[in-house]
C-alpha cells in the first residue's frame, strides 16, 4: 500500500511539473532594450551526480519563475526535457529556505526526466535541501540552491548540487 501511494504521489509530482513547466511566452528576447527583455541572462545550472546541467538557451531560454499567493516556483530545463523545478511555498523574499525535513513542508525541490520517466524529489523526510533566495527585486529572482533528490518508484536518490538560477517572475 505504501508503494502504491508513494507511485501515485510521483505521478501526481510529475504530471504537474509536465503542465507547469513551461510557459506560452518563448522567452527569445535576447535585445535589453529597457522593455523588459533580459538580453539572455535568464539561467539555472547545477550539478546531478557530478554531471553538468544547464537549462536550454537555444532555441528558447526555458527559464522561468512565478510568484502567486505566497508560492514561488522556478523552473529550468534542457531541450531533452530534464527538468529542476524548485517551489517555495511559504516564500517571503530573500532568505534561505529548507525542503524535506518534514513530512508537512510546503518547500520542494525536484529533478525530472523524461526518457524514462522519473523523477527525484525531496520528500516526506526521505531527501532534503536547501534553497537560498540572494537577490528579488520585484521582477527577476536570484539564488541557489542543493539537494537530494529521492525517487519512490526505484528507491534511488540522486544528489543536486552547485545549483543556481536567475529568472524572470512572470
Amino acid at each position: 500500500m505504501k508503494t502504491i501511494k508513494k507511485t501515485m504521489y510521483l505521478v501526481m509530482l510529475v504530471t504537474t511539473v509536465l503542465f507547469t513547466a513551461c510557459s506560452s511566452d518563448d522567452d527569445n528576447d535576447d535585445n535589453d532594450d529597457g522593455s523588459g527583455g533580459t538580453g539572455g541572462s535568464e539561467f539555472l545550472t547545477a550539478k546531478v551526480d557530478g554531471a553538468d546541467f544547464a537549462a536550454a538557451q537555444d532555441p528558447a531560454v526555458i527559464v522561468g519563475a512565478s510568484l502567486s499567493n505566497g508560492i514561488l516556483a522556478v523552473h529550468g530545463g534542457k531541450n531533452n526535457g530534464e527538468t529542476i523545478r524548485i517551489t517555495v511555498g511559504d516564500y517571503n523574499g530573500v532568505g534561505t529556505y529548507s525542503a524535506g525535513e518534514i513530512i508537512t513542508g510546503v518547500n520542494s525541490l525536484m529533478y525530472v526526466t523524461i526518457s524514462p520517466v522519473a523523477a527525484w524529489t525531496t520528500i516526506f523526510e526521505l531527501a532534503t535541501g536547501t534553497i537560498e533566495i540572494t537577490s528579488d527585486d520585484g521582477t527577476t529572482v536570484e539564488g541557489t540552491f542543493s539537494f537530494e533528490g529521492y525517487n519512490a518508484a526505484d528507491q534511488s536518490t540522486k544528489n543536486i548540487t552547485n545549483g543556481s538560477f536567475k529568472a524572470i517572475i512572470e
